[in-house]
């Protein structure tokens, strides 16, 4: 075949410039180039093959075949059954689940929980074969599903990856089976400014995975439960070891009530106890109907998408406002309380005290979309509620961060017009660096002067989705460097880390509150700067008999409008005298008693889940002490029982449920399947080649697709060189 030749001068250029090798290279280019292009190809494919743990998005079952690496499975369908009497919420949830392949399989369900629930009981359904669970000790759990997988028995394994994140690995599930996998679980209900509210989350946001990356273990299913990460984002890191169980598969499509990917039905039974003003569904449209005190809420469409959190609000009737409240639970001769007590919302009567506000804002990838408008109406909102006498300073982070100021600076005009303008400027991109904004916003920068002088009152807002997996290191940094200043969260999105968001406000003595729309931020917003000018309730004690143990122990800081609400464990008898609750607002004393001494076990109303709830309480006020400093060994020994008698789901326990017979003959080998589940309702797409954009780690691209890609850029540029000189010889 005949080739044509180069330009003489083009020729002279190439050898001139780069030598005989480069010359080899361009007129090997066709080879070159399709060689490139072939193991890019086969690099991506393997990507997309590999799904490892990376986003949990909505709940869903992960299967795995002979290669490592999980793939979603076809979700038919999920159902969650709610019963919320008084301040107690038992939930069911269902999702089915199917294998519509000619091959045997096994998978992983990833699912969000209320990260104050207690999972107390799963069950599974596979066919007409009914597998009911039981509590074991974590290790022990894994052992035995191993054994069970391995031998070709079905059986399911549900596990505590974080608070509000849970994993049901389910083995051996035969062709053209059918799974309906059945999780029950007690949640508080939250009491606020005369407002109760449910929470229901369905999706969660992708977590940043900080720190560098380690040695991963050789490809187990047993301990740890992890794959190689195939996006290579999710990697363990130094961080975040456990980065692959807390960050499930991301291939999240945008959904649509009218024809979602992945279907819920809620179904709701309220009966409040007291009248009630109204009843309202922030971000679902709902049938609703009544009968007597109890309602009943629908979907208005019957089904809904499973990217956002359900929340359901009502408001008691004037006068029916509760300020204090008791449910029990008698379980095996102990009594268990839940106490809520309103302290009266004193109007400060003193001048205003000056306040150093520092607002930090996160404009990580995760926030792209909805949640950064919603970012930037509340710091609008906030920084219009700036009072003359106040000083402020905002710091935006995302990779890193940055500072509007050198430090805080009087809330005058011509500074709130800087930072209007500043903030009309902010976006999302980046990783969510969040640990050194957290020390710039809590460590006052320089020393005070009597030109700016550190006010008495220094308050951080840090609204941010809390999409990040080194939740327990940002709690002890917070702990440590907290001092005389005060943390309140903000939860910006369709579905913040509402744990993170929960325990960084109380680890830094502030209130958590959730911006789940725009139209809600002029609302919410108002109502925190109310409460940081209000009188906070301090020096708060509770008489109890001698015997009881109550969690939290350490009674917090209370603002305007939030309630005191702890668990008790009474033992055998309810109390002989009134329980009082004591404190100081405003500088005065403040006294509540509480008429339930003495009352007639029989006449007092059972609450179920109230024994759960404490002693799910407990092991999180536990598990405090560890972030604290406590010896985790001995965090451990107090948390097991505990978990085991009250058969609750913990960092040490988990449910197992074997089946006795086996299923899957040992010829016959597992495969995968995958399907797109759902991102969080609001969030922008965020594209691969910008993995920084959406909440991924630095450095976690693959290596081998980084390293030909930039061979072959590289070789373009030598051959641009190449060609420009042979114009300019021209």
């Amino acid at each position: 075949m005949k080739t044509e030749r180069l330009p003489q001068t083009l020729q002279r250029e190439m050898f001139d410039f780069g030598g005989p090798l480069l010359w080899l290279c361009f007129r090997c280019l066709p080879v070159l180039l399709l060689a490139g292009i072939s193991l890019l190809l086969l690099v991506s494919t393997t990507v997309r093959a590999e799904s490892t743990l990376n986003d949990a998005e909505t709940g869903q079952l992960y299967l795995q075949g002979d290669a490592p690496g999980y793939q979603p499975a076809v979700l038919h369908g999920s159902s969650m059954s709610v019963d919320a009497s008084g301040m107690i919420a038992v939930v069911t949830l269902k999702q089915v689940f199917s294998n519509p392949s000619d091959q045997w399989r096994k998978g992983v369900y990833a699912f969000p929980l209320p990260d104050d629930a207690a999972v107390r009981a799963m069950e599974m359904r596979i066919g007409e074969r009914r597998i009911i669970g039981e509590i074991r000790e974590r290790k022990e759990a894994q052992k035995a599903y191993k054994k069970a997988r391995e031998s070709g028995r079905k059986a399911s394994l549900v596990e505590q990856q974080r608070p509000n994140l849970f994993t049901n690995r389910v083995a051996n599930i035969g062709p053209g089976e059918e799974i309906e996998v059945t999780l029950e679980y007690v949640q508080p209900i939250a009491y606020r400014d005369g407002v109760f509210a449910l929470r229901l989350p369905t999706t969660i946001t992708a977590r940043y995975i900080p720190g560098g990356a380690l040695t991963e273990p050789a490809l187990d299913d047993d301990t740890p439960m992890t794959v190689l990460p195939a996006h290579g984002w999710a990697r363990a890191t130094s961080q975040v070891p456990d980065a692959a169980d807390i960050t499930p598969v991301q291939h999240p499509q945008p959904g649509a009530d009218g024809a979602p990917h992945n279907p819920v039905v809620i179904d709701v039974r309220l009966d409040p106890g007291v009248p009630l003003a109204g009843v309202e569904s922030l971000y679902h449209d709902v049938a609703l109907s009544r009968s007597g005190g109890v309602y009943t809420i629908t979907l208005a469409t019957g089904k809904a998408e499973m990217d956002r959190d359900y929340v359901l609000e009502w408001r008691p009737a004037t006068g029916s406002k509760p300020a204090a409240a008791l449910f029990t639970e008698q379980v095996d001769g102990q009594y268990f309380g839940l106490l809520m007590v309103v302290p009266p919302a004193l109007e400060r009567v003193s001048p205003a005290t000056p306040r150093e506000m520092i607002f930090v804002v996160d404009t990580s990838g995760s926030m792209g979309g909805v949640s950064i408008r919603q970012a930037r109406e509340s710091l609008h909102e906030a920084l219009r509620m700036l009072r003359p006498e106040d000083t402020f300073n905002i710091i935006a982070f995302s990779s890193d961060y940055r500072s509007l100021y050198p430090r805080a600076v009087p809330a005058s005009r011509h500074h709130l017009q800087q930072a209007q303008e500043f903030v009309r400027h902010l976006d999302a991109n980046g990783g969510t660096e969040m640990l050194p904004a957290l020390r710039a916003a809590l460590q006052p920068i320089g020393e005070p002067d009597e030109f700016t002088p550190h006010a008495s009152l220094r308050q951080v807002v840090f609204i941010t989705d809390g999409a990040v997996g080194n939740e327990e290191a940002l709690f002890a940094e917070i702990q440590h460097l907290l001092g005389p200043s005060r943390l309140f969260t903000v939860g910006i999105g369709a579905a913040p880390n509402s744990w993170f968001m929960r325990k960084a406000a109380e680890f830094g003595r502030g209130t958590f509150t959730f911006v789940g729309d725009v139209g809600q931020v002029s609302e919410k917003m108002t109502a925190l700067f109310r409460e940081l000018s209000s009188p906070v309730a301090v020096d708060l004690a509770v008489s109890l008999p001698e015997g009881a143990d109550m969690w939290p122990q350490r009674l917090p800081d209370l603002y305007r409008g939030e309630p005191l609400l702890i668990a008790v464990n009474f033992g055998t008898q309810l109390p002989a005298d009134d329980v009082i609750v004591s404190g100081t607002i405003a500088g005065q004393a403040w006294q509540r008693q509480l008429g339930f001494g003495g009352a007639d076990p029989q006449q007092i109303a059972q609450h179920e889940g109230v024994a759960s709830l404490w002693a799910r309480r407990k092991i999180e006020g536990l598990l405090d002490d560890k972030v604290r400093g406590a010896d985790p060994d001995t965090i451990r020994a107090a948390v097991l029982p505990l978990a085991l008698a009250h058969q609750l789901l913990s960092p040490y326990t988990s449910f197992l449920a074997v089946e006795q017979p086996i299923s899957r003959p040992a010829e016959s080998p597992l495969r995968s399947h995958p399907v797109p589940n759902s991102r969080p309702q609001g969030q922008t797409s965020q594209p691969s080649a910008a993995a920084q954009t959406y909440a991924y780690p630095r450095g976690a691209t693959t290596g081998p697709a980084k390293l030909w890609f930039g061979a072959l850029l590289m070789f373009v540029a030598l051959l641009v060189r190449a060609v420009r000189g042979e114009g300019a010889d021209a």
